[in-house]
C-alpha cells in the first residue's frame, strides 16, 4: 500500500492535489500536513515504525516559518536513520531556475514540478511506482 504525505500551507493545494491524486491511483493512502515542521516531527517520531511513514512526500518550498528548503535540511539529516526509503517531490509554484538546480542536489528529491500538477505528471509517475499496471 503506497503512501503519500502532502506538505503545503495552502488547504486548496490539498484540495485539488488530492483530488488528482485520488484519480490517478497510484498511492491507497493520502495524508496531509499544513506545516513543515510538523510534518518533520511526525517523521521523526515515526523513524523506527516504517508502516506510520509516506513512501512519498509531495512537498510545496514555499511556506511560512518553516520553509520546504528548512524541511529538505533536516530530512537529510533524518533519511540515513529512516527504516525505508522516502522519494521527495517538490511541487512549487516557483520556476527559479535556482530552485530546481538546488533540488537536483538532494538523492532523496526525485523530481519538481511546477504548480499546478499536470494530469500526465502523475500518470508518469503511475509508471514509476506501478511499472506493470
Amino acid at each position: 500500500m503506497l503512501k503519500l504525505l502532502i506538505v503545503d500551507d495552502n488547504p486548496l493545494e490539498h484540495l485539488i492535489t488530492e483530488i488528482m491524486v485520488r484519480e490517478s491511483k497510484i498511492f491507497e493512502h493520502i495524508s496531509h500536513s499544513m506545516e513543515a515542521d510538523v510534518a518533520i516531527a511526525d517523521l521523526e517520531r515515526n523513524i523506527n515504525k516504517p508502516d506510520a511513514l509516506p513512501d512519498v512526500i509531495f512537498l510545496d518550498l514555499s511556506m511560512p516559518v518553516f520553509s520546504g528548503w528548512d524541511f529538505i535540511d533536516k530530512f537529510e539529516e533524518l533519511h540515513p536513520q529512516l527504516n525505508k526509503p522516502i522519494d521527495i517531490y517538490i511541487v512549487s509554484s516557483s520556476i527559479d531556475t535556482g530552485d530546481i538546480f538546488r533540488a537536483g542536489k538532494y538523492k532523496f528529491v526525485k523530481a519538481y514540478f511546477t504548480k499546478p500538477l499536470k494530469k500526465e505528471t502523475l500518470t508518469n509517475l503511475y509508471s514509476v511506482y506501478h511499472p506493470k499496471g
